[in-house]
């Protein structure tokens, strides 16, 4: 995997937001269309209003049972706590937008609790108000159909163990799946949204892309 299909597809992490998976809904447009207006000049805290505008219309009515994201703690990871991991397991990791965003690179299974397979990148959005774990998002591409389906139905499987309720929104793989079109499982809790999706890049012969998202859905600065 070219480390430039890697960055044109995760890149972005959508400076932190984490809602990659998530912007394909609807209630998602008003912050993918303001992302994509003016992403660069877009400063943490204004990122993190729009994000919590998003929220507002995207999060669910009831808690979530639990609030599984990869082993971190959303709302109580911090920078450093994620930063040590990646030493721990020497990783290429970059931070930015003012250590807000902090992307590593090439994160074997063995650095991810209950992870099976390796993948391209782990992106951890933190909250510029009070710099704690806001999100966690792994991006995948370039995989074969096969590969994204049964990757897909895994982690589905998995969410569904360590949550223990019914998904929000659930398109998972036929045993025939082509990745002519997504597939998607999704939670959407008052304080908790998640979900992984896989869909074909827009390039012919660059495979599929496969994507998770954690994501705190709590009180938001717009709402204190």
């Amino acid at each position: 995997m070219t480390r430039w299909f890697v960055a044109r597809v995760g890149g972005a992490a959508l400076f932190g937001t984490a809602l990659i998976g998530l912007l394909h809904l609807p209630a998602a447009r008003p912050l993918l269309a303001w992302l994509g207006a003016c992403p660069v000049r877009a400063t943490p805290m204004a990122t993190e209003r729009a994000r919590a505008r998003a929220l507002v219309r995207l999060r669910g009515t009831v808690a979530a049972p639990t609030r599984p994201a990869l082993g971190f703690t959303l709302d109580t990871t911090t920078l450093a706590d994620v930063r040590a991991w990646a030493a721990g397991h020497r990783l290429a990791c970059a931070a930015s937008m003012e250590d807000t965003l902090l992307k590593c690179d090439g994160v074997p299974a063995a650095a991810i609790p209950g992870a099976t397979e390796p993948v391209d990148e782990v992106a951890f959005g933190f909250r510029a108000s009070d710099g704690r774990l806001a999100s966690v998002t792994t991006i995948t591409a370039g995989l074969t159909a096969s590969a994204a389906s049964a990757r897909v139905t895994a982690t589905a499987a998995s969410l569904s163990a360590a949550i223990g309720a019914a998904p929000t929104a659930s398109r998972l793989p036929s045993g025939a799946w082509d990745a002519a079109g997504p597939v998607l499982v999704a939670y959407r809790f008052s304080d908790y949204i998640a979900g992984v999706s896989a869909m074909p890049m827009r390039a012919p012969g660059r495979g599929v892309v496969l994507r998770e998202y954690y994501t705190s859905a709590r009180a938001s600065i717009e709402e204190e």
